[in-house]
């Protein structure tokens, strides 16, 4: 059965295109894995990859003029995505009711469809939830950040979906940051993922590839094939925090391990 798994944060700028790009990737190397760029307003999964000129994409899927399986591309390092490019007037006549059939139809195409999603809590971004299983949380530990994910997080309550848990992005960027626990106690979950600040993603960014596959021995690459394994049930549990057990309990719970 294909997990679609959904990544949500509600403030833009916290790493959620760049931990989808990398997360997959890791998760591509045990599981039959696609990226989705559910970000239709402001697409950044071509950006960051640096794919080749694109003729057909989710956009083109979604105005019927291309096959789900023609806007599917192979990346260099080996992961498989549906990128999307749009214009002004795309947005303008889009009809959002063909977004969730859309990709419920890929479901013959991956194990694991990780869906990045679009900055805030907008229309497409409901949608693009409603039409996942489960949910991720990718966050700053800033306030500002927490608070946003809060109003993602009472969303994905509120429309019943399984919230797998928090990820903490470039922790160790700035000296005043909120602590694990205090982020857990703010949105009531357990951090589950600790992505640290790591100059390697930047370079990686530079190189239009996943940190995962240009810096493997990274701390950000090895932080990611954790939680990797994590989502995927694999033994990777005890190197991810001192709550491991709590962890392993919780996620394997909500997986139905």
């Amino acid at each position: 059965m294909t997990r679609y798994i959904c990544i949500i944060g509600g403030k833009g700028g916290v790493g959620k295109t760049t931990s989808a790009i990398s997360l997959a990737h890791a998760m591509s190397r045990h599981r039959k894995t696609l990226l989705v760029d559910a970000n239709l307003t402001t697409p950044n999964v071509n950006v960051h990859l640096g794919a080749p000129i694109l003729r057909k994409t989710l956009m083109q899927v979604l105005k019927g003029e291309a096959s789900i399986q023609e806007a599917i591309y192979s990346h260099e390092s080996g992961l498989r995505i549906l990128p999307t490019i749009s214009t002004v007037r795309d947005l303008k006549t889009m009809k959002y009711d063909k977004i969730k059939a859309t990709l419920r139809e890929l479901e013959d195409e991956a194990e694991i469809i990780i869906l990045d999603t679009s900055a805030g809590l907008n229309k497409e971004t409901i949608i693009v939830m409603e039409a996942s299983d489960e949910m991720l949380v990718i966050t700053n530990p800033e306030l500002s950040a927490v608070l946003d994910a809060q109003k993602a997080l009472q969303l994905a309550h509120e429309l019943g979906k399984t919230i797998l848990g928090v990820v903490i992005n470039k922790q160790g960027e700035h000296r005043h940051e909120l602590k694990v626990d205090e982020v857990e106690k703010l949105l009531d979950l357990p951090v589950i993922g600790i992505i640290p600040y790591d100059t390697a993603v930047r370079e990686a960014l530079n190189l239009k590839h996943p940190v995962t596959h240009t810096h493997p021995k990274s701390k950000a690459s090895r932080s990611y094939e954790e939680l990797a394994g994590l989502l995927l049930g694999k033994s990777y549990f005890e190197s991810i925090n001192k709550k491991s057990s709590t962890l392993r309990d919780y996620v394997l719970k909500g997986l139905g391990f």
